[in-house]
């Protein structure tokens, strides 16, 4: 009985070691983006001027972990009058007659650069939320744009891999 105890517990300790061995999850190079939520509110800026603050958050997957831009990536294909000097975009959708159409440029097209988000060690798989602050001045003498509205976005690597497109749900004001 104390041999077959012997016997039971390293093949015990096997099971669990081999349990416990999680490979993880395989996540593909290009960043994978979507929507999780969006806020609006009133606010103040740091003028003390009345805005509404919209909070876009979303969640992103990237398995190169290759997502943001440092102050120093400006050269090539990150210089400033590049596409890519920005690496999320958002573009805005008014509703007109019940259908929602694109703002018109430059100010429907919001660019941002992501700061580096690259995971330290030898795992650079990227899994993070992410929220982007919109602000919107306005008064009495110069009222919101329109009344109801949502968001298309994407991002881009380094690599300059394209995510998918999401869209936001509907913000009325």
């Amino acid at each position: 009985m104390k041999s077959l105890r012997k016997l039971h517990y390293p093949l015990f300790l096997l099971i669990l070691t081999l349990a416990s061995c999680n490979p993880g999850t395989d996540y593909p190079d290009e960043p994978v983006i979507s929507f999780t939520s969006i806020v609006s509110r009133d606010s103040v800026d740091e003028l003390d001027n009345t805005i509404k603050k919209v909070i876009l958050t979303f969640h992103l997957t990237d398995g190169d972990g290759n997502i943001g831009l440092t102050k120093s990536d400006t050269t090539g294909p990150f210089h400033k009058d590049s596409t890519y000097y920005y690496n999320l975009f958002i573009k805005e959708f008014e509703k007109k007659d019940g259908e929602f159409v694109a703002v018109p440029e430059p100010g429907g097209l919001k660019k941002y650069r992501i700061p580096d988000l690259t995971p330290s060690g030898q795992n650079k798989t990227l899994v993070a939320d992410i929220s982007v602050s919109l602000a919107y001045l306005y008064s009495e003498s110069n009222p919101l744009p329109f009344n109801e509205f949502r968001y298309e976005f994407y991002l881009v690597d380094r690599d300059l891999n394209l995510s998918n497109t999401d869209t936001t749900s509907v913000v009325s004001w």
